[in-house]
């Protein structure tokens, strides 16, 4: 009974590693970097958000299910049949996570571009109320509320546009992609040390039993 639970441990194990090597390896080699080539920073910049944060969750997921059915197969194993790479396996699926401290001591941290649209925001209100001042002093109070209507309307779409940087969302998108690549790597190394470790079980298997 204790065999037949690690071995479908083991299955579990071993195809949620895979599907979360494959994954993180299209996300960092395909479909990350697409979002690029969106035509505007602001569209690229929402797009990367919502699909990192969607995508860190599943991920995280197939972390948990992975390390943890690779660490109950070594625990829920006969004693003269707890294998080191179950062990191994497990710690490849749990260091995956550790790519998010890795990854900046590497490349160094992404470009942050919430303080330098704040920044931006300040800036640009400071600049419309230095020009209403300008205008008070120059026009009467009726051409004042026609220009303050019209400027209101193009100041919005100002700062809509300048909320985002191309090159601080470029610079997000690469962090990203980098810190994924090391992911992949990471639970490649792990896939194949599992896809070892059972091709030796079925080999020891066989040659008991002709034994």
């Amino acid at each position: 009974m204790a065999s037949r639970k690690v071995s479908v441990l083991k299955f579990v194990g071993t195809i949620s590693l895979g599907l979360l090597t494959g994954t993180s390896y299209t996300l960092s080699t395909l479909t990350i970097p697409s979002l690029l080539e969106l035509p505007s920073a602001s569209a690229a910049s929402k797009a990367f958000r919502s699909l990192a944060s969607t995508a860190s969750f599943h991920l995280d997921a197939l972390t948990t299910i992975s390390g943890s059915a690779f660490l109950l197969a070594f625990t829920l194993s006969p004693r003269g049949f707890k294998h080191p790479y179950l062990l191994y396996t497990s710690l490849f699926c749990f260091g995956t996570r550790l790519t998010d401290y890795v990854t900046p001591s590497i490349f160094g941290e992404p470009v942050s571009s919430k303080s330098a649209a704040a920044q931006r925001r300040a800036d640009l209100n400071r600049a419309r109320k230095e020009k209403q001042a300008a205008k008070r002093m120059e026009a009467s109070y009726e051409l004042l509320g026609e220009a303050h209507s019209d400027e209101d309307t193009s100041a919005g779409g100002e700062e809509f546009d300048e909320d985002f940087n191309g090159e601080e969302v470029r610079s997000e998108v690469e962090f990203f992609v980098r810190n994924k690549l090391i992911q992949t790597a990471v639970s490649g190394v792990g896939f194949l040390v599992a896809i070892i470790g059972i091709w030796g079980d079925g080999v020891a298997d066989t040659y008991v039993f002709e034994f």
